[in-house]
């Protein structure tokens, strides 16, 4: 039996087996000490925790040390000295001519020379800050060796960019969720590298599709008085004892390292539909629950049970940081129930935990529950999707597909109103895309962690990969491995994506973290010589799947649970032809192409044929690198390096298969505009293309992945090779098309579709302008910019809207200001709606027909947004 302690129990258990244990391992080595460490008398848990860490990294590297109370006593000829950057500890003595932000998890690291040995202090603001140094120079001195132990520190004065910094997994299996939930030597590598990667928040998420496991989740942890017959149909008293210890052991745990958790109440009572996840056998049966499921809730006792067990919930779990609540209608109520829901379940909240935050989901959510948790005092954020339910480029989507636009399911939609009362909790709904395939690029998740601070943000979540693992499938199913067992090179799957986890914690505590704590890793794991193109090819290789969702992407592909690009194929060419992409403001649709070639629309939107050229150009770089890198391995040829090698090239021809099938789709929609079966020839033919780059593809494959990979609905889940045998029927249905083809109409000569030759236009513009990035309210809104191009300018426009999903953008015609290549438009102030800020982007087409929009989505976010000074 588990033994729970409060907060400061376990801080002084901590410190004292601390001391203990680092004062063993110093006595215990022989003559003078090579490093002395001087703690703070009391550090709380995480400091403790970083501490365990410093010297676990001593022990590994043979480095002899001690623990002194103070400078005088310490005998190493280097000293290390940690502590709060307040109070009366050796770390605030040495740190007062150094400035510590005064925020949660700043910290400093810092150089000096004292009495001729060295001191390196390692301060913070909170023993977050502390916790966070002290792992940095842990894992630096593993990178050293036992003569030259702090070789690798860096000095260094941080503090949060983004201060909450999150990652989720869901529970879609219950058995595969039951190997991690019981396993605690998991979920201490787990949190390890939650806490060296400085993420600061956990969310477990409970339901979501998954067949009515966890909707409710309440009975999995206890049962309810005066609900009797409510309850999860095979689960023991003693089962749900062991579920809510284990639940609050891991609250704990996350604690000790300085991470909150998040449990998200996706699910409140189960009816089927898309709460099936797809598969048929776990359709609803009122009366007759499956043994995973919720049995005994109804219209008649949902909200009083809700209210009840939440109650309760919050009760037995008093260490939980914050919940997540969905009031639409995937959570098993009828529209017409919503409201009352939403209300009871906020009131409960405000009588049971007061001071609990509540992140709500976006979508569905009404003004009447925003407006009624303000009035309450509820303390909550708004969670919507960052980009639709897939990872696209890193920052909000200029304008979002039109089948959403008018409501709150696809991104920020009409909330980011002023007076601003909430704030956003950003998430990235990457589970859908970064699947399996290997991720990691720090220019991406720079940008993206900037993207987050729309709306004075300053939080976001962001899934870890395979986090859809086994949905779907039987509950009692055992867990398939991803890589077959030869190809295996860790203890747990989460391993193999070390370097995501990195980029997305790391680099959204500080965008400027030094690179060498990823280079090194890639050093150890694949060599010095070989290491340098391994980490660029898998940069580049991170670009390639937001590329695709932006700029590919059928709108029908949008969902988590039915969608998986890193394997499908986006239907036949009909289907993918009809793709407007995700940004319908920065990319032209292949039918818009396809009307650019016919003379019939001009626009600076980036065109299909572009996007093929960047493609088909970073599939060229990746191949290369990874044929650099095959050639320089030499004796660090292992498991991982195979793997991730195995990886690179699927995603490259991935590239490469989007590339051609671009000239496939704009070809089609040339056929279908001009009825000329010569378009459809061209089509037949990129089609055919595009099919060998996927055998490519499966060919790169080869068998060193699970064959199925059971990562949702029948429909979803596979292996590439099926999707091969799809792109073979589908090019058969093409010539078959064209084979029986009778013109609709008129026939008219088509122009053939024209490869880029840039992957970028921005080239032929030369540009300066500088950005308007706030403006009084109730005043016109005047935009200036230089602007010239060798062909010629045929036009520049001002292209502008509120930062409102709904809306539209206007354009204005920019003109000559009488000074050289200077242009200007001006937004009338009635058309600067004060409730939302103002966002503008600038579009070019030169007399070549060459168009451009300002700024370029390749470097930086491809809009300003205008801050409306209220």
């Amino acid at each position: 039996m588990k033994i729970l302690l409060n907060f400061a129990q376990r801080a002084i258990l901590f410190a004292v087996l601390f001391v203990l244990s680092a004062g063993l391992a110093g006595y215990a080595a022989a003559g003078t000490p090579q490093v002395s460490v001087i703690a703070d008398k009391t550090p709380g848990v995480p400091y403790t925790h970083g501490l365990t860490k410093l010297f676990d990294a001593l022990k590994a590297k043979h480095i002899s040390f001690e623990q002194v109370a103070s400078l005088g006593k310490a005998k190493g000829k280097i000293i290390i000295v940690t502590g709060l950057s307040s109070g009366d500890g050796a770390a605030n003595q040495l740190l007062k001519n150094y400035k510590i932000a005064r925020e949660p998890e700043a910290l400093a690291i810092h150089k000096l020379m004292r009495k001729n040995k060295t001191v390196w202090v390692i301060g913070g603001f909170d023993d977050k800050g502390v916790m966070y140094g002290l792992l940095d120079v842990a894992n630096r001195i593993s990178w050293s060796d036992k003569l030259s132990p702090m070789r690798y520190v860096k000095e260094i004065t941080q503090s949060p960019y983004v201060k909450e910094r999150g990652l989720s997994m869901y529970t879609m299996n219950r058995r595969y969720w039951e190997s991690r939930f019981y396993d605690e030597n998991f979920w201490n590598q787990y949190l390890d590298m939650m806490a060296q990667n400085r993420f600061n928040m956990l969310e477990i998420m409970f339901g979501y599709e998954n067949g009515g496991f966890l909707a409710p989740c309440y009975p999995y942890f206890f049962n309810v008085d005066g609900f009797p017959d409510v309850k999860m149909e095979d689960i023991t008293p003693e089962q749900q004892q062991r579920n809510l210890a284990t639940m609050n052991h891991i609250i704990q745990m996350a604690h000790d390292r300085g991470i909150g958790v998040r449990l998200g109440i996706w699910d409140h009572i189960y009816k089927g539909g898309v709460q099936a996840g797809g598969n048929p056998s776990f359709a609803y049966k009122e009366g007759h629950p499956q043994p995973w499921q919720v049995g005994g809730l109804d219209a008649n006792n949902l909200k009083a049970y809700t209210k009840a067990a939440f109650s309760k919930f919050v009760k037995v779990m008093p260490n939980l940081d914050a919940v997540l609540f969905k009031d639409n209608n995937e959570g098993g109520l009828k529209d017409s129930e919503l409201l009352e829901f939403g209300l009871n379940f906020l009131r409960t909240v405000k009588e049971s935990a007061p001071n609990l935050e509540v992140d709500i989901h976006a979508k569905g959510l009404s003004d009447s529950v925003i407006h009624t948790a303000e009035n309450m005092g509820i303390k909550f954020r708004i969670v919507p999707k960052f980009w639709m339910e897939q990872m696209g480029l890193p920052y909000s989507p200029t304008h979002i597909n039109r089948e959403d636009q008018k409501n709150r399911r696809h991104g920020y939609a009409d909330m980011l109103r002023y007076p601003q009362k909430e704030k956003m909790l950003w998430k990235l709904w990457n589970g859908g895309t970064n699947r399996t395939f290997l991720w990691g690029d720090p220019e991406y998740v720079r940008r993206f962690a900037q993207s987050t601070h729309l709306y004075n943000s300053s939080a976001y979540e962001v899934y870890e990969p395979l986090a859809t693992k086994m949905e779907s499938q039987a509950h009692d199913m055992k867990p398939f491995d991803l890589l077959k067992p030869e190809y295996q090179y860790y203890n747990y799957e989460f391993e193999r994506y070390w370097n995501f986890f990195q980029m997305f914690g790391l680099i959204g505590y500080d965008p400027h973290t030094p690179t060498d704590t990823w280079d090194k890793e890639f050093e150890h794991r694949f060599g010095v010589k070989t290491a340098p193109v391994v980490e660029s090819a898998l940069h580049e290789a991170s670009w390639v799947m937001p590329r695709i969702i932006a700029s590919c992407y059928p709108y029908s592909f949008f969902p988590t649970t039915s969608a998986w690009p890193e394997k499908q194929r986006l239907g036949d060419l009909p289907l993918y032809a009809k793709a407007e992409g995700s940004d319908l403001q920065q990319f032209a649709s292949y039918d818009q192409e396809a009307q650019v070639l016919l003379g019939t629309l001009e626009t600076a939107k980036t065109l299909p044929s572009t996007s093929s050229r960047w493609l088909q150009d970073l599939s060229e770089s990746i191949t290369k690198k990874v044929d650099a890198a095959e050639k320089t391995i030499g004796t660090k040829n292992n498991k991982e390096f195979n793997s991730t090698m195995v990886d690179l090239k699927m995603l490259a021809d991935l590239a490469l298969y989007h590339s051609r099938r671009v000239g496939a789709a704009v070809s089609y929609c040339l056929f279908l505009r001009t009825q000329d079966v010569t378009a459809l020839d061209e089509a037949i033919a990129w089609e055919q293309k595009a099919t060998d780059a996927w055998q490519q593809m499966v060919n790169a494959a080869g068998d060193m992945y699970a064959d199925p990979i059971l990562i949702g609905s029948k429909n979803l889940s596979g292996h590439w090779k099926d999707e091969l045998a799809a792109l073979n029927k589908g090019l058969d249905k093409l010539k078959e098309q064209r084979k029986n083809f009778v013109p609709n109409g008129p026939v008219k000569p088509a122009p053939r579709y024209k490869p880029a030759t840039d992957a970028d236009n921005g080239k032929y513009f030369t540009i300066s302008h500088t950005p308007v990035t706030s403006a009084p309210v109730g005043k016109p809104i005047t935009i200036t910019v230089k602007v010239s191009a060798p062909a010629g300018l045929k036009w520049v426009r001002l292209t502008y809207r509120a930062v409102d999903q709904y809306k539209d953008f206007q354009s204005l015609q920019m003109t000559p200001t009488g000074q050289k290549d200077m242009y200007q438009a001006t937004i009338p102030a009635d058309q600067v709606n004060p409730t939302w800020d103002l966002m503008y982007l600038l579009e070019f087409m030169d007399n070549n027909n060459k168009g451009f929009i300002y700024p370029d989505l390749n470097k930086e976010t491809p809009y300003v947004v205008v801050k409306l000074e209220r």
